[in-house]
């Protein structure tokens, strides 16, 4: 049985140095190793700058080939860049089933143009941002991250083009947090709110810029926007790149993780938060209750977001027990071996 990840997003469409991604620990690195375990015969294959072949060996589960190709088109945005010869590779492997993870990268409409959908070969997906892509109804099983994204997928409403989703064809994927890094630490409370996210033209923080005006707010990140966003809003403090295994003792010097994305159904960043035991807050547009359930933080909407966010702020009480709720829900569903009933589906769908 041979299984082969294929990450659709370059290595270096979030992190420049390639030293920092073969470090994280996270389910795309998790679950092949997971497989590995049982027998399975799994590569994890993605694009990077250079090109690069090396064995993961992440503690706690078994090492596997991890094959890395350079982009064929460089000059493209990091999202739509895809590989050549990791196409003619995967021509030419007799991989059981792919696995790409993320639904609208580049590098995974390339395989699924030119060797996926003409070799009629069979292919899972991990949705891991947007729920919808013309490769998503084709794929043999989808993986997603929240119940707002099934309801989506099988109930799509007004989109009466795209095709409806059976619940058979899914099966809901929890994050993988490392729960050990990502934990508690006594630190100084320099700050009320705190927030992650990539500095782009995408991103929106007048939110966040607005609740700045109030408390002591930070952000960890960075992107192509950093220097006009610090020129809007000077009195947050914009933190700039933090190196993942430094971010835990950045969140440990605030008091609430604030999400304001809303482009997202399910970001890494709060579970990562919440294990470190934060309370959450999130726009309810695409985040619902089994992200972010009620006892561990605060699903707002536009009208009321400044006046829950200082409500929970004044009381310490809630403070510390919805960090506490926050904690214990990520240990008990996003741990290390979150993956692995994901793994044995794929096993099933090989077999």
């Amino acid at each position: 049985m041979r299984i082969i990840f294929v990450l659709t997003y370059p290595t270096h469409h979030g992190i420049a140095d390639q030293g920092e991604w073969l470090r994280w620990d996270n389910r795309d690195r998790r679950m092949p190793g997971i497989l590995a375990e049982h027998g399975v015969d799994v590569e994890l294959w993605g694009l990077a700058r250079e090109p690069l072949d090396t064995l993961s060996a992440l503690p706690g589960v078994a090492p596997y080939p991890i094959r890395l190709f350079a982009p064929s088109n460089p000059q493209a945005k990091t999202r739509d860049q895809w590989s050549d010869t990791m196409v003619a590779a995967a021509k030419a492997d007799p991989a059981d089933l792919f696995v790409l993870i993320g639904s609208n990268g580049g590098a995974g409409y390339e395989l699924f143009d030119r060797v996926l959908r003409p070799g009629r070969r069979r292919f899972a997906l991990v949705i891991g941002g947007d729920y919808w892509s013309r490769i998503v109804p084709h794929a043999d099983l989808l993986f997603p991250e929240s119940a707002v994204q099934e309801s989506l997928l099988t109930a799509p409403g007004w989109r009466f083009w795209r095709r409806a989703i059976p619940g058979s064809g899914m099966q809901r994927l929890p994050k993988t947090i490392d729960t050990a890094r990502f934990a508690p630490v006594e630190a100084e409370k320099r700050y009320d709110v705190i927030a992650t996210s990539r500095l782009t033209r995408y991103k929106k923080f007048d939110e966040i810029a607005a609740l700045g005006r109030q408390h002591r707010v930070a952000v960890i990140g960075d992107g192509p926007q950093a220097g006009k966003l610090k020129a809007r809003f000077p009195w947050v403090d914009w933190l700039g790149h933090v190196p993942n295994g430094q971010v835990p003792a950045m969140l440990a010097q605030a008091r609430l993780f604030f999400h304001a994305g809303r482009r997202d159904y399910f970001p890494r960043a709060i579970p990562e938060a919440m294990a470190c035991g934060l309370p959450v807050a999130a726009f309810d547009d695409r985040i619902g209750p089994d992200v972010i359930p009620p006892a561990c933080g605060l699903l707002v909407r536009d009208a009321d977001y400044a006046a829950k966010v200082a409500a929970l702020l004044a009381d310490p009480g809630a403070l510390v027990a919805m960090g506490a709720a926050a904690r214990a829900h990520v240990v008990a569903t996003h741990g290390a071996r979150s993956s692995e009933a994901a793994c044995a589906r794929l096993m099933e769908l090989c077999r």
